[in-house]
């Protein structure tokens, strides 16, 4: 008998239902948990958000502080640092951190962006329309940004010489701006951050075009859960327990983006929840959802692709080793494939 894919309506309703994915618990004093996140509060994660008002946390024997971020570097030196025990954050900066601090052994426990966001933002109006067109060019960029670092690799890989290049270096809050302004004819970053800047500032969304790093070879992963090494090898059921519940909240968030926004209102009132909910779905269609997540679900890798790109991310940032998969992911806390199913 052929059996259909699980609609989003049965993922939302399992996620919903519960704490048998996750497992039964005793009665006992919370574990405290400080987690990084790698931006504001904003569309990006508010699928936390939607856990913790659903009590999953606590329902894990969990109690998560949820503070905004300033970029996945910030994320990675906190738990780096141990002052928080988890964050999100970008692998490749995990990667680099981990090689010039092997003391500290962070690792990703939990891939949520398969599809690395990293690329080259212009308008139409500037006739770039491939990597070569960059040629002469004024390029906006913020000099600790991980798609600057990594520009030379990616222009290599595109036959792009980097030295034909100008910049405009800024900083991350006016990066959009120089765009939007005329100050440089592209800027660099992630997708989803540039375009949601860009649109603020009143560009129509016809006239933004992206240029991937992913279209050149460079096919890195993206942002993921990172676990500090105290935590992840002195407390492993509180860690474990964390990624069962970020996978259940993932899943619900992707069956649902309206609630995990709501929730995310709920604790940052201020926000544009319309513009958010946009920004979320952006995340679930073109960084979550790959061929290579949609069959074997999120937060495992492949260790060949993984490697693969970590050649890239050694070259880029100068790196004196290339790290290996068992350097960067530890697997041992994933949970069941039911969770970590995104809805059809």
């Amino acid at each position: 008998m052929v059996t259909s894919a699980p609609s989003r309506r049965t993922l939302l309703q399992a996620a919903l239902a519960a704490p048998f994915v996750l497992g039964a618990r005793p009665a006992r004093a919370a574990t405290t948990i400080r987690f990084s996140l790698a931006a504001p509060f904003d569309g990006s994660n508010a699928a936390f958000f939607l856990a913790q008002q659903n009590g999953w946390f606590k329902e894990a024997g969990l109690e998560c502080q949820f503070d905004a971020g300033a970029g996945s570097g910030e994320a990675v030196s906190r738990v780096g640092s141990g002052v928080y025990e988890a964050g999100i954050a970008d692998i490749n900066s995990m990667a680099e951190f981990n090689v010039r601090n092997p003391a500290a052994a962070i690792r990703c426990v939990y891939m949520v962006y398969f599809r690395s966001p990293l690329c080259v933002a212009t308008l139409t109006k500037s006739g770039i329309a491939k990597p070569a067109d960059l040629a002469g060019k004024t390029i906006g960029a913020a000099a600790p940004d991980g798609a600057y670092r990594l520009f030379t690799t990616y222009a290599k890989a595109a036959s792009l010489d980097p030295a034909s290049v100008k910049w405009n270096m800024v900083g991350l809050q006016l990066r959009e701006a120089v765009l939007a302004g005329g100050n440089a004819d592209a800027i660099l970053g992630f997708d989803s951050t540039m375009y949601f800047g860009l649109v603020k500032a009143g560009l129509a969304p016809s006239d933004i075009r992206f240029l991937y790093y992913s279209e050149v070879g460079l096919d890195l992963y993206g942002n993921g859960i990172i676990l500090s090494q105290k935590f992840r090898t002195e407390q492993p059921a509180a860690a474990k327990a964390l990624v069962g519940v970020a996978a259940r909240a993932w899943q619900a968030a992707a069956a649902d983006p309206n609630a995990a926004v709501a929730a995310l209102k709920a604790h940052a009132p201020l926000i544009n929840a319309a513009l958010e909910e946009e920004k979320l779905r952006w995340l679930i269609k073109n960084q979550m959802t790959t061929p290579e997540s949609t069959a074997e679900g999120l937060g495992a890798v492949d260790t060949a692709r993984l490697a693969k790109s970590m050649e890239a991310v050694a070259a880029g940032f100068g790196l004196a080793a290339v790290p290996t998969p068992a350097d960067l992911f530890d697997p041992a806390f994933l949970p069941a494939m039911a969770v970590r199913k995104l809805p059809a």
